[in-house]
């Protein structure tokens, strides 16, 4: 079907022929009615087939309610009670087969199969598993369970390790259904059962709360198939969610190009599993779907805003692949999956040129926030002395409007200081109200001698509040009393700390992205810059790029400092992920059982690369066994293989003294690294991107088209006119 549907000027590779499933929740079932077949490029049918779950021995739908209605053969009922599911040849002797592995790429289980079967000389099968995303290699077709454990013996012999023994039930299609209500039981001719509930309600199962209609679906092995089916984009609000996290990923045009991608892959992807009864899986295999449970207003909003769009390359809908994290720069389509190569899945990097710079007027090296809090309450007399600390903090009191605190601190240790301040700033009732005695302990650890239990209040109040925080045994260091200056100052409204990410620098004026919103700030002529990581901040000229963490102080509603944080990962727009760089080490023993799943009785001895793409990825390794036997495994199958979270890695062998040997994988990035990097979507959108920018960065010569959707029954049989 794929194959005719690509061939064709007017249709694409959407449609699916499943049969004759009820098709409106009136419960008619609509027949296929010959059309002519002219109709416009980019139409697909209007609703589509999520596989849920496969293999089922049964399913029993949650009771109960007049809104719930099923339809099974011709008969239509409202589900009232408990309503059960099932083959109606189930307890029918079937066969016993062997399961010798559960892998997550398709060509390594596709190619195991071929080896047990030619090793062997028996019957092999692979079946993707909707449900956990694996692939599952069966074996062997036996009468009897002593039939099937006798040959799983024999496999364990010749090094296919960890084979179980399942039950296949006698196919028997022709028998249908059985479908049972309370005491009524009845059987359905044919391979579909419908729930949908006559509201918008939705249905719920056990997994999740879902749109649309539940199909139930007998497929060719006799166990059944649980099915979504809803329009394209409800299923898109599902997705979404599921794949780019809103509250994490809070972007609003970094989540649109999510959804046009999403859209963009569904539609090329279309009638995959067409003889699985589905259209689409719903795992990671092809996208991560949620149903109604998954949906967020954000998300939805993404959505809704690009209804109907699609990537499109030379007026075809592009395979639109994505991943969570591409480690600074994507990779082509070949070295990943070396039987496609898409000219619009192509390696770009997750940068931006070129970096925005800001000099303040402080001395570089100055330390934060002593270089800014001497600024704004300046030293008088000998520094580090009572005197002196007493004037900052009557300048503190008359910019904030208070009485002047007493004359000058007894002395500069902790009880002293913590006293002076609670007293003047009339503290003693906020620290009996809001500090526990539990919090003393927690918050001081060890209490000195001799401080009475308010003074014990006191400082805990002061350290949640970050005055005097540092070790309560010890006298405040300078730098504690610049840090306790700043963390006042901002208290008493002297100073305003506005936290947010760096926009752009115009015209003398500084951008930047407050949650939701964007807020400018004229440039002063004296302006105080620092930048490093947390709690190393020193005045430097800073050098931006868009999506930086910012913190600006303000006095007067007027800018005074500006203070960047560095990403330690660097500039790339995928860097907030924590995939960003990781390190795994594997030990030989761990690598061997890795290998063994889809090489049986593998013992690695060495491991060896042979290629990398653009980006660095690792396109193909060579493993080499301890009885001199070698193989290579190409692609993603990399991944799986060694259990990476990317093929973007150096390995180093290491030998540890009086430990295990084996080896450690440095590397970056989260996925496959082909197309669209979804955290780097997202710090496009926190750079100021459109959508579509973004989506034209990732995806090489794209542009955006409008879909059009037909009824499904009306687009199967257009496709089966031709």
């Amino acid at each position: 079907m794929r194959r005719l549907l690509e061939g064709l000027a007017a249709l694409v590779a959407l449609a699916v022929v499943l049969g004759p499933a009820p098709s409106s929740t009136s419960g008619s079932v609509v027949a296929a009615v010959p059309v002519a077949p002219a109709m416009p490029s980019l139409v697909i049918p209007d609703l589509v087939r999520v596989g849920l779950a496969t293999d089922l021995e049964s399913l029993t739908l949650p009771c109960c309610g007049t809104d719930l209605r099923a339809q099974a053969g011709t008969t239509q009922v409202a589900l009232v009670e408990t309503f059960t599911i099932a083959p109606a040849a189930r307890g029918r002797r079937g066969v016993y087969r062997l399961q010798v592995a559960a892998l997550k790429d398709e060509g390594q289980a596709r190619d195991l199969a071929i080896e047990l079967n030619q090793r062997h000389g028996q019957p092999t099968a692979v079946v993707f598993d909707a449900g956990t995303d694996f692939y599952r290699v069966r074996f062997g077709r036996y009468k009897t369970r002593q039939e099937a454990e006798d040959a799983s013996r024999a496999l364990a012999g010749a090094g296919v390790l960890g084979a179980f023994v399942v039950s296949e039930p006698s196919p028997s299609l022709s028998e249908g259904l059985r479908v049972t209500q309370g005491k009524d039981s009845w059987r359905v001719r044919g391979r579909w059962v419908a729930v949908w509930s006559r509201s918008d309600a939705g249905v719920r199962l056990p997994s999740g709360h879902y749109r649309g209609r539940i199909l139930v679906y007998l497929n060719d092995r006799g166990t059944l198939n649980l099915i979504n089916e809803l329009p394209l984009e409800d299923y898109l609000r599902g997705v979404v969610p599921k794949e780019m996290g809103p509250e994490e990923y809070d972007n609003l045009d970094g989540l649109k190009a999510q959804a046009v991608a999403a859209r963009s892959y569904a539609v090329k992807n279309f009638g995959e599993f067409a003889a699985e009864g589905y259209d689409i899986c719903a795992t990671p295999r092809c996208q991560v779907y949620g149903g109604r449970s998954a949906e967020h207003p954000l998300t939805d909003r993404a959505v809704a805003e690009t209804s109907g769009q699609i990537l499109v390359y030379a007026g075809a809908p592009v395979d639109a692949m994505y991943s969570s994290t591409c480690g600074g720069h994507t990779e082509d389509v070949s070295v990943v999956f070396p039987l496609k190569d898409e000219p619009y899945l192509r390696a770009v990097p997750c940068y931006e040129a070129g970096l925005t710079e800001l000099a303040g007027d402080v001395r570089a090296g100055s330390p934060f926030p002593a270089a800014l809090t001497r600024r704004i309450l300046p030293p008088a007399g000998a520094e580090g002395s009572a005197a002196s600390l007493a004037g900052r903090f009557r300048q503190l009191a008359l910019a904030a409007g208070l009485p002047q605190p007493p004359a000058d601190p007894p002395a500069l240790d902790r009880r002293s200081l913590t006293r002076y301040v609670a007293d003047w700033l009339d503290l003693a009732l906020e620290a009996r109200l809001f500090v526990a005695d539990e919090d003393v302990s927690y918050v001081l650890g060890q209490a000195p001698e001799g401080w009475a239990r308010e003074d014990l209040h006191l400082a805990a109040y002061l350290a949640q509040l970050g005055i005097f925080d540092g070790p309560v045994q010890a006298a405040p260091t300078a730098r504690e009393i610049e840090h306790s200056l700043l963390a006042l100052a901002t208290l008493l409204q002297v100073v305003e700390a506005v936290e947010g990410r760096f926009a752009s620098i115009a015209d003398g004026t500084l951008t930047v992205r407050v949650g939701a919103t964007l807020r400018q700030y004229e440039i002063p002529r004296r302006l105080a810059t620092f930048r490093g990581r947390a709690g190393a901040l020193r005045a430097a000229p800073l050098a931006l790029v868009p999506g930086d963490h910012v913190d600006l102080y303000l006095q007067s509603a007027r800018l005074v400092a500006v203070a960047q944080q560095v990403e330690p990962s660097g500039a790339a727009y995928d860097r907030t992920s924590r995939y960003s760089s990781w390190r795994r080490f594997r030990s030989d023993r761990q690598l061997s059982e890795l290998i063994s799943a889809s090489h049986p009785g593998f013992q690695l001895a060495d491991l060896t690369i042979l290629e990398r793409g653009s980006s660095g990825r690792v396109g193909r390794i060579r493993l080499t066994a301890r009885n001199g036997t070698s193989l290579e495994i190409r692609g993603l199958a990399v991944r799986w293989t060694l259990d990476l979270p990317d093929t973007l890695f150096t390995a180093k062998r290491l030998r540890p003294s009086g430990d295990r040997a084996g080896w450690l994988f440095t590397g970056r990035g989260f996925g496959h690294g082909v197309g669209l990097c979804q955290v780097g979507a997202y710090g496009m959108g926190l750079r100021g991107h459109h959508y579509a920018d973004i989506l034209t960065h990732y995806y090489s010569g794209v542009s955006l088209a409008t879909l059009e959707t037909v009824p499904r029954e009306r687009f199967e049989a257009i496709a089966a006119a031709f």
